[in-house]
């Protein structure tokens, strides 16, 4: 029981949208996930790359890797990603397709050679890169059956507040649902009650979001005696986030009420930047076996929320709408704190020909935390106390495992493949039903002295929960299965 009044409680902290502050413990999961895309050649090997270098990836799993480099080099990747969401609500199936072109990243690698100082510096290099981090484009959409309302959910955010302050209060929410005539106001009782509450409802919402993540870094790595390379970067990290979901509700027997069914329409995004810095080593004790580490410390980011809300509502004499005017919209700054994370990496040199790469990465995400800005609200200092220890209650260390291998089949021809298990991050609870998300990879590359060109496709599996009203109540969960291929090609050439 205490979990699912917890999780209520999130609920509705959620959807009531108020004035001041939307966020919590889901922000900070979704900017503190990250992807590897890198180059079509790490993509190929499910981003398990971090004991062998020469890869402007490098930048983003291990700086230490970009030591590998004897030449300077320019390198950019594209993919395409191809996403299909199937939702299971109440028995119902649907599903959704989206398909998106982006960059994965792009840099240039400075190499100076370094070796006739006689210290044991072979060679330096300067790098400046962009990798991107994640992908936020999806469509997802769920319909069904279900008695409970969000008018329901709107009516118990106005409980003890009256109709002349409601507008101020719950402009978001309970006030546009009252104001469309969607709800009752009861004086006697002090409550407001939902005009859909004679039978079963037929739902239907679409969430729609687009944006993504990605770092803009610049670094400097080394190499020594061929046998330690070691390097690190400052991370300047970039969040375009826009969210937008139509809720549609109908009721399926029309009894007393004048209300038939509504519409209600939110829209969320979030910008910002953040830093970080990152720092690694590798080190070779044979000719055939590589040992990696590298550190990445928290992101800062300094954010910013603005978000809208909508409502028509279809009664038996005609529709009721919000004047345009009348529109709320909402505007909160805020800091995010990312959790650090530790890679630790193996490789096995195969012959000259090939190798393995393992990599292991520890993210704490218990460890993410909300901040108030430093700019902005300094009379109402909110301390996200509430937010930061759902946070750490919620959220789990998890160790990501990445392996991938390649191999020359023919001279200059590579062939690759990879895997990785990314186990979900969720505490036990709600979600402990959740499968671990996968990716499986696979690619092909042509190398010469002055070029690289690779093409890789990887299929990522994406299991998540989610919860439209009351989570206590099964049949108020939809269960969203995700699916994205995507299609990479890099080009690199050395100078």
């Amino acid at each position: 029981m205490r979990d699912q009044m917890k999780y209520l409680l999130i609920l509705f902290f959620l959807i009531s949208a108020n004035t001041a502050r939307t966020q919590n413990e889901i922000d900070v999961l979704r900017y503190s996930t990250t992807d590897i895309y890198g180059s079509a050649r790490v993509s190929a090997m499910a981003g398990s790359f971090g004991a062998l270098g020469a890869d402007i990836s490098s930048a983003l799993i291990n700086p230490a890797g970009l030591g590998r480099y004897s030449k300077s080099d320019f390198a950019v990747s594209f993919s395409n990603s191809a996403t299909s969401t199937m939702a299971i609500y109440n028995g119902t199936t649907v599903s959704e397709k989206s398909n998106r072109l982006h960059l994965n990243n792009l840099g240039f690698v400075f190499t100076n050679d370094l070796s006739r100082t006689n210290s044991g510096r072979k060679y330096g290099q300067f790098t400046v890169t962009y990798n991107r981090l994640q992908n936020f484009n999806n469509v997802k959409r769920y319909e069904g059956q279900n008695f409970y309302s969000l008018l329901d959910v709107f009516a118990n955010l106005g409980q003890g507040i009256s109709p002349e302050f409601i507008y101020d209060d719950r402009p978001f929410t309970t006030g546009l649902a009252y104001d469309v005539f969607a709800l009752d106001y009861d004086q006697a009782s002090g409550s407001y009650v939902s005009r859909l509450t004679l039978g079963d409802n037929y739902h239907n919402r679409q969430i729609n979001t687009e944006g993504g993540m990605g770092e803009f870094s610049i670094g400097y790595s080394e190499n020594y005696l061929n046998k330690l390379y070691y390097g690190f970067n400052v991370g300047i990290r970039t969040i375009n986030y826009n969210e937008e979901y139509f809720h549609e509700e109908t009721l399926l027997e029309p009894g007393e009420s004048t209300l038939r069914s509504f519409d209600y329409d939110y829209g969320l995004n979030t910008g910002g930047t953040g830093f970080n810095l990152k720092l690694g080593i590798l080190y070779l004790p044979t000719a055939d076996i590589r040992l990696g580490l590298a550190y990445e410390s928290p992101t800062l980011y300094n954010l910013n929320d603005t978000w809208t809300a909508n409502m028509t509502a279809t009664h038996n004499y005609g529709v009721e709408s919000i004047n345009p005017i009348d529109i709320p919209e909402g505007e909160f700054d805020y800091r995010l704190v990312t959790p650090m994370k530790l890679r630790g990496s193996f490789a096995y040199i195969i012959n000259l020909r090939g190798a393995i790469n393992v990599d292991l990465e520890l993210a704490r995400f218990g460890q993410g935390l909300l901040r108030p800005s430093s700019s902005s609200n300094l009379f109402d200092p909110y301390d996200y106390a509430f937010e930061n220890a759902e946070v750490y209650n919620q959220y789990r260390t998890v160790l990501n495992t990445r392996v991938g291998a390649e191999y020359m089949i023919l001279r200059d021809i590579y062939l690759r493949g990879g895997f990785a298990l990314l186990p979900q991050p969720f505490e036990r609870g709600l979600n402990s039903n959740l499968s671990i998300n996968y990716i499986l990879s696979g690619g092909i590359g042509y190398e010469t002295d002055l070029i690289r060109i690779d093409l890789a496709l990887r299929h990522l599996r994406m299991d998540s929960n989610y919860f439209s009203f009351d989570p206590s109540q099964i049949e108020n969960r939809t269960v969203f299965n995700t699916t994205i291929n995507n299609l990479a090609f890099s080009f690199a050439y050395k100078f």
